[in-house]
This record gives structure tokens, C-alpha cells and sequence, in this order.
């Protein structure tokens, strides 16, 4: 009779280990989810503002350009 209990102990243990691992794969894909969306995010700031800098710079001459290009 003292099998019984133990392996119910084990179950109970594996059972309660899985739902942690659920749990922190989770939290990690959130945080995955998160970190992406900041970087597209800034991705797209640093886009904008490229293009605000460029469009400001439409009149000169084309050197200053090639230049900053190179970059």
C-alpha cells in the first residue's frame, strides 16, 4: 500500500514541475513577443526620422548624400 501514495506524490510532483515549465515558457514567449515589438518599434522611429532628415536635405546637393551614405 505504500507504493500507491508515493507514485501519487511523484504524479503529483511531475505534474505541478510541467505546469511551472508551462508557465515560464510562457513568460519568456511574452517576453520574446515584447523585446520584438519594442525593436520594430524603434526600427520604425529611426526609419521615420531618416526620412524626415532626408526630405529636409532635398535641395542640396547630391554629394552631402553620397557621403552620408557611406556611411
Amino acid at each position: 500500500m505504500r507504493a500507491r501514495p508515493r507514485e501519487m506524490v511523484r504524479l503529483l510532483a511531475t505534474l505541478r514541475h510541467s505546469a511551472q515549465c508551462r508557465a515560464l515558457r510562457a513568460a519568456a514567449a511574452q517576453e520574446a513577443v515584447r523585446l520584438a515589438q519594442q525593436e520594430a518599434e524603434e526600427e520604425e522611429a529611426d526609419q521615420a526620422e531618416r526620412d524626415s532628415t532626408s526630405s529636409g536635405e532635398a535641395g542640396t546637393a547630391g554629394a552631402g548624400t553620397r557621403h552620408r551614405r557611406m556611411h
